[in-house]
């Protein structure tokens, strides 16, 4: 809570609003804004792919963007303070943090430092030299909320704990590559009872099986919300 005095005693600075007894400039300084020593993503070199929420993800958020939301998430203010915004000022083992946040109607300023690090990576997909391997795609689309209709299917996918070899965000949704059909087909299901899909099937050759003298086929299923 502010308390009306005319001289920080920090400083010596006159000033009608003071905070914990302190100036906006001394309190700001203060060791009082809790964060772990170190955050960071894995970025593909290769795909430019970011590992985001256990899947790989291309296009609606940007490594520097997705490591400043888990630092956001992370980061914890005095009590009674209102949290602004949080930007990465400088990335690295020295890496630095702009927090500003709000109290009793003062805007305050800080620089933390910290270990801030976009870690160049190979993703799964992009390491066998065969190239993606999968053997199902579900086409995620929605024109309302493609976003929050991604994220949702997602946690209904990951309910049958399948390998994914990609994840990529298009417009209006996501391509999902999945190495197991049978598992798409289900999360399929599941997300059409959800979400009330329209949903479509699709297959197409892509070699030919020896063993069983039959072509290899892959399997598209296209999730469109209505």
């Amino acid at each position: 809570m502010s308390i009306k005095s005319r001289f920080c005693p920090e400083c010596g600075k006159e000033s009608d609003k003071l905070i914990e007894s302190l100036c906006i400039s001394c309190y700001s300084v203060k060791p009082n804004v809790r964060l772990p020593k170190q955050k960071n993503v894995l970025f593909c070199v290769k795909c430019e792919q970011v590992l985001n929420k256990g899947f790989w993800m291309k296009g609606i958020k940007s490594a520097e963007d997705i490591l400043e939301e888990r630092i956001t998430k992370s980061l914890v203010l005095p009590h009674a303070e209102q949290l602004i915004s949080v930007k990465i000022t400088e990335m690295g083992e020295e890496g630095k943090l702009k927090v500003v946040s709000k109290r009793d109607g003062e805007t305050l300023t800080r620089e933390v430092e910290g270990k801030f690090e976009i870690k160049k990576y190979c993703c799964p997909a992009c390491s066998r030299e065969s190239g993606v391997d999968y053997l199902a795609k579900l086409q995620l689309r929605s024109s309302v909320n493609p976003e929050h209709f991604v994220e949702e299917s997602l946690r209904y996918i990951k309910f049958s704990n399948p390998k994914i070899a990609k994840v990529d965000n298009v417009l209006h949704g996501a391509d999902i590559y999945l190495v197991n059909a049978q598992i798409a087909r289900q999360a399929a299901r599941r997300i059409k009872k959800q979400f009330d899909c329209l949903i479509k099937s699709s297959y197409r050759n892509y070699g030919w099986d020896k063993q069983k003298d039959r072509p290899k086929r892959r399997i598209t299923i296209l999730l469109k919300q209505k």
